[in-house]
């Protein structure tokens, strides 16, 4: 389609960041945009709370940064970042007995986060020669395939905490983590395939490290906003989509006629904004509910080390999956003489747990802290958020199932979904999305 003779504009419901970026790049090729949210203030689950000086990234808070595409896009829109302190290097695993510093280096070998015999098979890892089963493999299975049991298991959990919250035997390895069963793909193994692509990386080039942006993930959020001018909209709430090639209508607050429709919104919404086939499959998403609270007091009161943040290992039996050091590599998320932790918790294994009530939550991640910390956790401020329906699970089956949503799409040419749900959680693959779909509705 040739736009410059399309008076009509792109529609693009949602003012997440996917919808924002896709909105971005779309405006930066010369397609008309128009990029819609029920909500007042853009940005969507990644919007910046604050309170008593403590700031509380609710959603994703670090970016690694520079990247191939998210960083011309952050140039594009003016959004100022700032590289996280040194102690970010620094990163810890809670194995159910103590806490341990693991670096991120072929070092993590030397440290008894296993034992000395599961260690050993998991430096044998170049020479297992066993291929992937036909069908989709679990990310437990994959691990465990090319580490054995005892790294397997453990690299398998940290992983899936880490991105998802999620559970690694119902994870998808092709699906959640592609970069990594592709190392397999192109040497054999995973080790050899990450030496492979370490040789071909240039010289000189700048290793990516962790960024967050100046003002929070809100401040991110309305630079893309204030880029975009009048082709934001907020506040304007979209009840359905219908049409077809070439004739879309995006009925709600504000009818309008689109030339083609981006759907940047989780897929459990797009399916209440459609109909027919495609409704039917985007209602099978899966997602894991999961418990963002932050936690600040004197150093007394929140005793954290230096670093990144712990993960927690398989078989603590812990409702927590993760506890972020904020204060320590972003200093200004917190007061000054302050120290402030992000606990994750929940998610795939323990989804009741945003059912609980704010009192009942607050004691269980004290007291779990406290076994992590391995001293005593009594915050003076505490801010409970509840993520519903949470974090998109690429579970078993993802990508046959995006390959029925692809299927059934051929009968709706200028309809595209974007977002977290599909094929990548992470902020840099929102922007590597937003270029894809960008080609899409280009192309």
């Amino acid at each position: 389609m040739n736009h410059s003779d399309d008076p009509r504009p792109v529609v693009v419901v949602g003012g997440g960041l996917a919808g924002l970026f896709t909105g971005v790049e779309l405006r930066r090729r010369g397609v008309p945009v128009l990029v819609l949210d029920a909500a007042p203030e853009p940005g969507g689950v990644a919007r910046t709370i604050t309170g008593d000086g403590y700031l509380l990234e609710p959603a994703a808070g670090t970016l690694m940064l520079p990247h191939p595409v998210l960083s011309p896009l952050l140039a594009e829109i003016g959004a100022e970042m700032r590289p996280a302190a040194p102690a970010a290097r620094r990163r810890y695993v809670h194995t159910g007995h103590r806490l341990l510093e693991v670096p991120a280096s072929p070092k993590v070998i030397a440290t008894p986060l296993v034992s000395p015999l599961a260690k050993l098979r998991a430096a044998a890892e170049p020479l297992v020669r066993a291929r992937p089963p036909a069908g989709d493999e679990s990310l437990d299975a994959f691990m465990k395939r090319r580490f054995g049991p005892g790294m397997g298991e453990m690299a398998a959990w940290l992983a899936a905490s880490g991105v998802f919250a999620g559970d690694p035997a119902r994870l998808s390895a092709a699906a959640a983590f592609p970069a990594i069963t592709g190392l397999e793909d192109e040497g054999g193994s995973v080790i050899r395939g990450g030496i492979k692509r370490a040789r071909r990386r240039p010289r000189g080039a700048p290793r990516a490290g962790a960024h967050y942006p100046v003002g929070g993930m809100t401040a991110l959020a309305e630079a893309a906003a204030d880029h975009l001018g009048d082709s934001w909209r907020p506040g304007i709430e979209v009840r359905s989509v219908t049409g077809g090639p070439g004739a879309w209508l995006v009925e709600g607050d504000e009818p309008l006629e689109a030339a083609q429709v981006v759907l940047a919104v989780r897929p459990e919404r797009a399916a209440t904004l459609l109909g027919g086939e495609l409704a039917g499959i985007l209602g099978e998403a899966v997602s894991a509910p999961v418990v963002v609270a932050a936690m600040g007091g004197t150093p007394s009161e929140v005793p954290i080390p230096e670093g990144f943040g712990a993960l927690i290992g398989p078989g603590t039996g812990l409702y927590t999956r993760g506890i972020l050091f904020e204060s320590s590599y972003a200093p200004d998320r917190a007061p000054a003489g302050r120290n402030l932790t992000k606990i994750i918790a929940g998610g795939r294994i323990h989804p009741e747990l945003v059912d609980w009530g704010d009192a009942e939550i607050t004691d269980l991640l004290c007291g779990e802290a406290e076994r992590v910390l391995g001293r005593r956790f009594h915050p003076s401020h505490v801010k409970v958020v509840r993520h519903r329906p949470g974090i998109p699970q690429y579970e078993l089956g993802h990508g046959e199932w995006l390959a029925r949503i692809d299927d059934a799409l051929a009968d709706s040419p200028g309809l595209h979904f974007a977002g977290w749900g599909y094929r990548g959680v992470g902020v840099s693959h929102l922007a590597v999305d937003a270029v894809a779909t960008a080609d899409r509705v280009t192309g």
